[in-house]
């Protein structure tokens, strides 16, 4: 089967895997661009490129890949298929129809449900305790083409976006790694999905990582671990120095009696560690990370920061 692969983010890194040890025929791998990273700002290859890199095969950088140049070096490929995970770049309908048995995607959430770019981190924020993966044919429509096969996987309590999404990897790839060859010959169909079901999963803003101590502590909890590893929950809070901004990695309910304004700083000491009141109780700021800073406990960073009460 001769294939291309599009991918940009670690997620995909599994599924590239598996078509290399399936020896399928790779004629290239289609990533996004190098952009600047790092304090230093210099450029930086995605996982897909590096991996495609030690693999020794054709890598393929579009700006856009609507572009008439890039659409036409697809087609000389003479591709089967394309598998695409995480690529990060809306695909139109005239590079889908550059592989014979079209562009298979893998998406990271139950579909119809949360369709978008954010699945896990809108799973985890909405409670769910339930996701998945979803195969399906890509088509001119955002994440709503026909369904090929699913693989479902609890949401741990725990569980980060990141955590979630490196555990449900491999399982991703695993369900591609029998859908595609199945695809290719024929055997299998496409279920239409219910668009009535559906759900939204729109990419994430820095902005939407601000916490508000008015929710309640089980939606903010939530939305530490959903904002990890980006754009990572944040909270300002006052110090003699001025306005600091620390974002928060942990968070658990704390002992301490409430009845304070949300917001207010219930504790800030080694004993009792951080501790901030929440729309409907006290929440301790278990480990933190201030800019420009590694992780830390809340203790750790108490000693280095006086916060103001």
């Amino acid at each position: 089967m001769r294939v291309a692969f599009f991918g940009s983010g670690a997620f995909g890194l599994p599924t590239l895997a598996a078509l290399f040890a399936a020896g399928h025929d790779v004629a290239a791998v289609v990533t996004r661009p190098d952009r600047p990273a790092g304090r230093g700002r210099a450029l930086a290859a995605t996982p897909i490129k590096e991996a495609a890199l030690r693999k020794g095969v054709d890598i393929l950088q579009p700006e856009n890949p609507a572009d008439p140049g890039f659409v036409r070096a697809i087609e000389r490929l003479d591709l089967d298929l394309a598998a695409v995970v995480a690529y990060g770049c809306l695909l139109k309908p005239v590079l889908l129809a550059a592989a014979r048995r079209g562009f298979v995607n893998l998406h990271a959430s139950l579909l119809p449900a949360y369709r978008g770019a954010a699945p896990v981190p809108w799973a985890i924020l909405n409670g769910e305790t339930m996701s998945g993966a979803t195969a399906f044919v890509l088509d001119e429509r955002f994440d709503a083409g026909g369904v090929l096969g699913k693989v479902e996987l609890p949401i741990d309590s725990r569980d980060t976006a990141g955590s979630y999404l490196e555990r449900l990897a491999p399982l991703g790839a695993e369900l591609m790694a029998g859908i595609l060859p199945a695809w290719n010959a024929d055997a299998i169909g496409a279920e239409r999905q219910d668009d009535g079901l559906a759900s939204r999963a729109p990419i994430l803003k820095k902005s939407d990582a601000l916490l508000d101590w008015n929710e309640r502590f089980d939606a903010l909890e939530r939305r530490v671990r959903a904002f990890q590893p980006w754009p990572l929950a944040h909270a300002v809070f006052s110090t003699a120095k001025g306005p600091i901004r620390v974002n928060v990695l942990e968070m658990e309910p704390s002992g301490i009696g409430g009845g304070a304004v949300p917001g207010e700083v219930r504790a800030a000491d080694d004993a009792r560690g951080l501790v901030v009141m929440t729309g409907d109780r006290p929440a301790r700021l278990r480990r933190l990370q201030p800019e420009g800073k590694r992780p830390m406990g809340d203790t750790d960073f108490l000693r280095g920061t006086a916060i103001r009460r």
